[in-house]
């Protein structure tokens, strides 16, 4: 998969095809995506990527916040549960290459104004991702990107197959 394919699933799901194409471009520019040809020649991502893109897409309002979003929402680190002091992008990372604990959950939550995120699975855990200094300010209004799972899962797949493609390319020609 490359990042237009990744585009593509986003528009498909109601992104706007402006906001997917700065974002990217502005990820790109800052180093958090790879640069390379374009069409068969585009450089393949993987879940850490498609992690950046996704925090990107959910935390910001609009593409040209992108790395500024994404800067700020990866020093959150989780408080409790499984994936205590991992961060956001890392747990979205393992969340995608797991079938298993992906099919778990139940929704992805991602703030646009302030310094959080919740990861919501179906048997009701909450992982949540909070600022080492707490926003005190009450006057700002809660604003959130959500990540339905079945995005999360198509992502996944479409990762994953191109991984399996790749792997018999390579061994078709030892």
């Amino acid at each position: 998969m490359n990042v237009r394919d990744l585009e593509r699933l986003f528009t498909a799901h109601g992104v706007g095809a402006a906001k997917m194409d700065a974002t990217t471009r502005k990820l790109r520019e800052c180093g958090r995506l790879p640069v390379g040809g374009r069409g068969p020649n585009a450089p393949t991502i993987g879940f850490v990527e498609a992690a950046t893109i996704l925090v990107a897409v959910a935390g910001s309002a609009k593409g040209n916040e992108a790395d500024a979003r994404v800067g700020k929402l990866a020093s959150l680190r989780c408080t409790s549960g499984d994936y205590e002091s991992w961060s956001l992008p890392e747990v979205l990372a393992q969340l995608l290459s797991d079938p298993a604990t992906l099919h778990g959950l139940a929704e992805v939550r991602i703030a646009r104004i302030k310094k959080r995120a919740t990861i919501h699975f179906k048997d009701g855990r909450v992982e949540e991702f909070l600022d080492q200094k707490p926003d005190t300010r009450v006057d700002r209004f809660d604003v959130e990107g959500i990540l339905p799972v079945a995005l999360l899962d198509l992502i996944a797949s479409a990762i994953r197959d191109e991984d399996r493609d790749a792997s018999r390319k390579t061994t078709k020609r030892k």
